[in-house]
């Protein structure tokens, strides 16, 4: 009997220790996930928008009229940025004649605050379409209704000043800039416009950027109108903004998807296409939303949601495409990002690159 008294007691100081090694390590044991929402960062980045023309008679009534279909997707976002295709104004007069000079209602802003929209790109082939008078109507109506705004200003140091954004403990600076014609809408020392995408400009603000905030987003507004294949420029400058510094490069221009590509653990989206924009063109049918969950030290994946954008079809409403519908789109996008060696995993009606 006493040896079977000796025998229960003895594993217990054993038990204790063990149980004390427990809670001591606990904290040093590595989760599966080692990144919780509270250390990231979801970016949603869209493409082009024109809320002038067609469209009007739709948000004058209701500005949350085109969101219908995906206010789920975005209602998923930190941080909501978009191209502005078109100035906010009805000031001024053509400044150089084009085939095509866009502009929309002041009102129209209503449309970016009923989307959650944090910011928007500038830096376009249409933001001069009025000239100088239009662009700083539309500077003006974006700070009072509080949505930040790159690429264009009162002249060339303006242009290429970053816009600053703090969201859930990052602070994120977004820069953008312009590499389409005509060359009268970039900004010079003296005269408003866009920024230039020049090699200089683009390393130097990337740097500045960079030091000043853990995330850098970089936008692009280039190529050719419905071309597929970037062209070996956008490589070119989206890389050297990822060797400068920037995390996400994003472009828009051809109203058509491009591919994507990831470059030393970071993202290139060539082009998003269109989002809401008002065309009844038959040319440009598909588009993607985009959104990348960042940490500090660089994305954790991406999500890519293809969307019908066939105004003939959604009427100025972004739908997200469904079964053979988005299998299609996103086969097409994977093709074309594969040429830069990126694998994007197909799920159910979304696309996704894991990191």
């Amino acid at each position: 009997m006493k040896k079977l008294i000796l025998l229960r007691k003895k594993p217990l100081p054993i038990l204790f220790i063990s149980l004390c090694l427990i809670v001591i390590l606990m904290p040093i044991i590595p989760s599966t996930s080692v990144y919780s929402s509270s250390d990231t960062l979801n970016i949603t980045l869209v493409g082009d928008l024109f809320l002038g023309n067609w469209i009007e008679e739709y948000i004058q009534k209701d500005p949350s009229y085109p969101f219908l279909h995906i206010t789920s997707i975005l209602g998923q976002s930190d941080l909501l940025i978009g191209n502005l295709e078109a100035p906010l104004s009805l000031k001024g007069e053509v400044y150089v004649e084009k085939t095509y000079t866009l502009h929309c209602h002041p009102q129209a802003v209503q449309v970016l605050t009923a989307g959650g929209f944090d910011a928007v790109t500038l830096a376009n082939n249409h933001i001069m379409d009025f000239g100088p008078s239009a662009l700083m109507e539309t500077i003006a109506v974006l700070t009072k209704h509080n949505i930040k705004y790159a690429g264009a200003g009162a002249d060339i140091n303006q242009a290429r000043t970053p816009a600053y954004l703090e969201k859930r403990g990052f602070k994120i600076a977004l820069l953008a800039y312009n590499n389409t014609l005509p060359l009268e809408f970039n900004a010079s020392n003296h005269t408003p416009g866009t920024a230039q995408g020049r090699w200089e400009y683009i390393e130097a603000d990337i740097k500045k950027a960079k030091a000043a905030a853990d995330l850098v987003i970089v936008s692009f507004h280039w190529s050719a109108e419905l071309l597929k294949e970037p062209k070996p420029y956008q490589r070119s400058l989206a890389r050297l903004s990822i060797d400068s510094g920037a995390d996400l490069v994003f472009g828009h221009h051809p109203h058509v998807i491009q591919g994507i590509e990831i470059y030393k653990n970071r993202v290139i989206a060539y082009s998003l296409g269109n989002f809401i924009f008002s065309s009844y063109s038959k040319k440009v049918k598909d588009s993607i939303i985009l959104q990348v969950r960042m940490a500090k030290d660089g994305p954790r994946e991406v999500t890519i949601f293809p969307i019908n954008v066939d105004n003939h079809q959604v009427v100025f409403r972004p739908k997200p495409l469904t079964g053979h519908d988005a299998i299609l789109v996103l086969e097409e996008l994977s093709a074309l990002s594969s040429k830069f060696g990126t694998r994007i995993k197909i799920h159910e009606d979304r696309g996704e690159i894991i990191f």
